[in-house]
């Protein structure tokens, strides 16, 4: 068992890499969009259209779902990382001040 709790210097930092994740997701759920719209007005009304919207509609929906989802999950990982970081930081300052001897808090 570690004898000590250190936090990395530059997790704040890694943690705002989320945020760059984030776009790069944004982006994908536009491409997705842009293909459900292409998919929607491609195949057309008739028998065959209706085949391929039937085989074809649910998997766009569905990723465009899991991309929703990811974007949403990155973004709270990012945001408790953050916190995380500060509280770690807030932590160490408040042991340095008792390590003085003075009041922490």
């Amino acid at each position: 068992m570690a004898s000590r709790l250190t936090a990395l210097s530059d997790l704040k930092t890694a943690f705002a890499d989320f945020d760059a994740m984030s776009t790069l997701v944004d982006g994908m759920r536009r491409r997705a969009d842009e293909i459900n719209k292409l998919n929607k007005t491609a195949a057309g009304d008739d028998e065959i259209g209706k085949r391929y919207h039937k085989s074809v509609d649910t998997g766009t929906t569905n990723l465009t779902s899991l991309l929703k989802t990811v974007r949403e999950s990155l973004d709270r990982a990012g945001v408790a990382g953050q916190n995380a970081s500060d509280r770690f930081t807030k932590a160490d300052q408040e042991a340095a001040d008792l390590a003085r001897g003075g009041k922490s808090g």
